[in-house]
């Protein structure tokens, strides 16, 4: 079998863990074995089937795959992924197998140190050509699996935008979603400092006067005494509703099946397609609370019913029997002065 030098090995991962995670926190390590990574969880499994935490680890671990994969082809390797490959080992996440020049070069590896979450409240045009369109739906068409909607139409987008207040709302006003939210805030770090783990304060996008408030809210009674003079209908408005209406484009990748791999190729579509919106110049933020809230499991991790409900049965309405996974704006727009960092390799790598 092919043996790689450590500085290939070294710059394939380093890609790796620049693919995003919902928290900016990569539960994984890896192991080589000649020519295959082995990829563990830091924990026992996976969470539970059919819940939206499971869909997001699986979605981020997409992400590392795809990243692996185009950074690999750099050097002409080819990867093949094998997802949960052994049942007797529930952590044992992924293996990939490295094949010497069996890939062309991959022209986005240039972009995977450039992608990141942009959080600015608006996002400017001009609008994407048709080209530049086609080129995003190619990278999106990969696999038969996903299909990605565009919500640009107003009656569509006023649809989508209902939903997607109702869920972000919720996520300041039910207090198992509010501890969740600001656990990934780290701060401690400060306004004017990066971190390798968590989400720095800034890079969230928070105008400086409303900075102290914000903060405060993360203590729940704060909060709680905020919502009874509406600081929840404020927030989900703030943090979704003004945002999407001033971006060029909305849009939502879907899934025909509800299953693993299914949601795994999505995380692999979702990351191409945000790195072909970064060849372009412009910028995304994903937005899934609205998709994920929706799901059945959903309820499990503390979503209220009559929430999950309504998500689930308007966006069948709007989309049929596919299921929405990410929701997504995009457009142009000047970078954050933060972004989230990561933590050194070395600190990944099983056995360190």
């Amino acid at each position: 079998m092919a043996r790689f030098n450590q500085d290939t090995l070294h710059f394939i991962l380093e890609n790796a863990i620049m693919a995003p995670s919902a928290d900016n926190q990569h539960r994984i390590r890896f192991k080589f074995d000649e020519d295959i990574i082995h990829i563990r969880y830091t924990e026992a499994e996976l969470p539970p089937q059919g819940g939206y935490r499971r869909v997001l680890a699986l979605l981020s671990l997409g992400a590392v795959s795809e990243n692996i994969t185009i950074a690999a082809s750099r050097f002409g390797i080819g990867t093949k992924t094998v997802l949960l490959p052994d049942p007797t080992q529930p952590n044992l996440i992924m293996q990939i197998h490295l094949q010497a020049d069996q890939a062309e070069v991959d022209p986005l590896w240039r972009q995977i140190p450039l992608r990141h979450t942009n959080r600015r409240v608006r996002f400017r045009g001009p609008k994407m050509t048709d080209a530049e369109r086609s080129e995003l739906d190619a990278a999106a068409h990969t696999s038969a699996a996903c299909q990605l909607v565009w919500l640009d139409e107003p009656a569509q987008r006023r649809q989508a935008l209902r939903l997607m207040r109702q869920a972000e709302t919720a996520r300041f006003h039910n207090r198992i979603l509010h501890a969740e939210l600001f656990s990934a805030i780290r701060f401690d770090a400060g306004w004017r400092s990066a971190c390798s783990e968590g989400l720095p304060p800034g890079a969230l996008g928070v105008e400086p006067p409303l900075r102290a408030f914000f903060a405060l809210l993360r203590h729940w009674p704060v909060m709680r005494l905020a919502n009874l003079l509406g600081a929840h209908h404020m927030l989900g408005w703030r943090s979704c509703d003004l945002p999407c209406r001033l971006a060029p484009h909305l849009g939502v990748l879907t899934v025909r099946n509800f299953d693993n791999e299914a949601v795994f190729v999505a995380g692999r579509i979702f990351q191409r397609l945000w790195l072909t919106v970064t060849s372009q110049g412009r910028v995304l933020q994903p937005m899934p609370a609205s998709a994920l809230f929706a799901l059945d499991g959903a309820q499990a991790e503390g979503i209220p019913t009559d929430l999950q409900h309504n998500l689930a049965e308007s966006w069948k309405a709007n989309l049929g029997e596919v299921t929405p996974l990410m929701l997504f704006r995009i457009g142009f727009a000047l970078p954050p002065s933060i972004v989230a960092e990561r933590r050194s390799i070395g600190d990944y790598l099983e056995g360190k």
